[in-house]
């Protein structure tokens, strides 16, 4: 498992150095100064360890100590000491802004000064976290050993109740407000996304709805044309019927037609010859 994050994480990086989103932030971090550029990285990086503190939090809690949670401390140690260089680089450079008598825009030296105060306050926030979920895991042992003896109450007592999420909310204030700006303006945008979400969702519900009453009116439909089917089915085995009598009829019609015939023709044929006969008999 800590592998496949590695590799994620990895790929992330990647992904960030080469996508063209990260090429445009490298193109505006080449116009800025060493100043503005540490703090922008300063912010981001306070924001990397917090979710990093938070994330070992979750696998303590899920798993206790093991591997994974050392080397998640191992990587937030990292990251705790590469953000103190980093604010080592701001000190540098608004040290050797002290050391000139006149400034040329003293509103903005005073502003940067206020800034930099403000990141050593994120990064000692920071470190606090780090040792506190340290000291609370000690605490919360010898509680538990407290308990066992009895005297657990007392302990319990005395420990800080929790409220908010103390990883990622701060009472300070930002070090990069335009940064969160840009995060609420990029939350704004996906709430907008989900109303539109919403709104085309209870669309193709209707629509689903309507589907299905078409579908229903359809069967309905197929009904009504199979009963029409049965009639018309019906009709034809009549007509058959009909017609099958009809030819018997016409049959024994044209036998007694012939009786008739025939009859007549013997008649005729029984006159002839007594015609004949009286012929001969009466020359005689």
């Amino acid at each position: 498992m800590a592998s496949m994050r590695d590799a994620m994480k990895r790929l992330q990086v990647i992904y960030d150095a080469c996508s063209p989103e990260a090429m445009e932030q490298g193109a505006a971090a080449k116009s800025m100064d060493d100043f503005t550029r540490i703090r922008k990285k300063l912010h981001g990086d306070c924001k990397t360890i917090r979710s990093l503190l938070k994330e070992r939090e979750m696998l303590t809690a899920r798993m206790g100590t093991t591997s994974e949670t050392a080397e998640a401390s191992y990587r937030i140690r990292v990251a705790i000491r590469s953000l103190k260089e980093e604010l080592g680089r701001m000190d540098d450079i608004m040290a050797k802004e002290d050391k000139k008598k006149k400034h040329k825009n003293p509103e903005e030296y005073a502003k940067r000064k206020e800034i930099a105060e403000l990141c050593h306050k994120h990064v000692e926030e920071v470190e606090a976290l780090e040792k506190k979920k340290f000291t609370d895991r000690v605490g919360s042992d010898r509680i538990e050993l407290m308990a066992r003896s009895g005297d657990g109450a007392r302990y319990r007592g005395n420990a800080a109740p929790g409220g908010g999420d103390p990883f990622m909310e701060s009472d300070l204030a930002p070090i990069d407000p335009d940064v969160d700006e840009d995060f609420k303006k990029i939350k704004g945008k996906n709430q907008d996304i989900d109303n539109d979400l919403d709104v085309i969702g209870k669309g193709v519900s209707k629509l689903k709805d309507i589907a299905n009453e078409m579908n229903t009116e359809l069967d309905k439909q197929n009904e009504m044309l199979d009963a029409v089917d049965t009639k018309v089915n019906n009709a034809l085995d009549h007509v058959d019927n009909v017609n099958i009598k009809m030819k018997v009829a016409l049959e024994k019609m044209m036998r007694g037609d012939k009786f008739m015939i025939n009859c007549i023709l013997l008649c005729v044929l029984l006159a002839l010859i007594a015609f004949v006969a009286t012929e001969f008999t009466g020359g005689l």
